[in-house]
This record gives C-alpha cells, structure tokens and sequence, in this order.
C-alpha cells in the first residue's frame, strides 16, 4: 500500500506546493525564477475566482506535500474545452515510487469526468528523464509533427508593447 494519498490541494497547502515550485526551479535549472509567493498561490488558486487548480501528493504519515500538479482550462477554437498541466512535480526522494504516475492518472480522470477534449503541457527539452516518464504513459509528443512553437510575452515585453 502506498505512503500517499493524492487529493485536491486547499489553502492550508500553499507553503508545500510553495517549495515543491521552487524545487522544480532548481530541477530545471533557474532557481532565481520564481517570482510569485504563497501568498500569490493563495489569492490566485483559492479566491473567489481562482485562476489554477491543483492536486497533492500528501505522504500519510508526515503530511508533507511530496508532489503536486497544476493545471488550468483553456479553450480551443478546433477542439472546445483543453486543460493545461503547467506542472508536475514529484520532491526527488520520492521519485520512481509511481507518485507521478498517481498524480498524471488522477489528474487525467478528472480531464474526462469533466469534458474536457485535451490534456497537454510542455516539457523543458534537457528534461530527458521527464519526456521519458511521459512516453512511457503514452502520451503523445506534438513538437515535431506538430509544426508549432511556443510564443508568449513577460510582464515587461507586454508593458513595452503597448506603449
């Protein structure tokens, strides 16, 4: 039996999910990136309109967060309702224990109990371990028939834009 349950995240979670972000910032070697806060986590996932959703890993015993995924709808003009998983992140001790596989699985019930038509999200490219895990669950990697690239702006770029 498995040292973990995996559940819908609540407020009084933030500060785990909080370190597992910054963690996976380090993992994907960028451990100045994080720029928002538990208390960003708190208003933006727990308000009145919450922004992101998000499951734990909580070790049974302990009560530490051990894993987390966060994710968040979108809407395609091709395909309607899509969800976007912006991670999944499992604390390395407790990695190759299928807490991942737990977390993709449960996350994935969720997309099809919910009507949504897509689950997807991106991958670091030297994140060789990470696209191997997901292979292996059969997913499907888009990048090199898909024919797309990744575009977006920062605060700053999008400040500057409009000026």
């Amino acid at each position: 039996m498995a040292d973990y349950r995996i559940r819908d995240a609540v407020i009084d979670d933030c500060e785990g999910i909080f370190t597992n972000i910054q963690e996976l910032a380090v993992h994907h070697h960028s451990p100045n990136g994080v720029k928002l806060t538990v208390d960003t986590l708190k208003r933006d996932g727990f308000g009145e309109n919450p922004l992101f959703r998000c499951q734990v890993a909580e070790n049974i015993n302990s009560g530490e967060i051990i894993g987390h995924t966060l994710f968040f709808p979108f809407y395609s003009s091709w395909i309607g309702k899509g969800m976007f998983m912006e991670d999944l992140f499992v604390i390395e001790r407790e990695r190759n224990k299928r807490v991942g596989v737990a977390l993709l699985k449960r996350l994935v019930q969720l997309c099809v109990e919910e009507g949504f038509n897509r689950l997807q999200w991106e991958v670091m490219e030297f994140n060789k371990r990470g696209m191997n895990f997901y292979n292996k669950q059969g997913a499907e990697d888009t990048t090199a028939d898909g024919g797309r690239r990744v575009f977006r702006f920062s605060k700053e770029q999008m400040e500057e834009y409009i000026q």
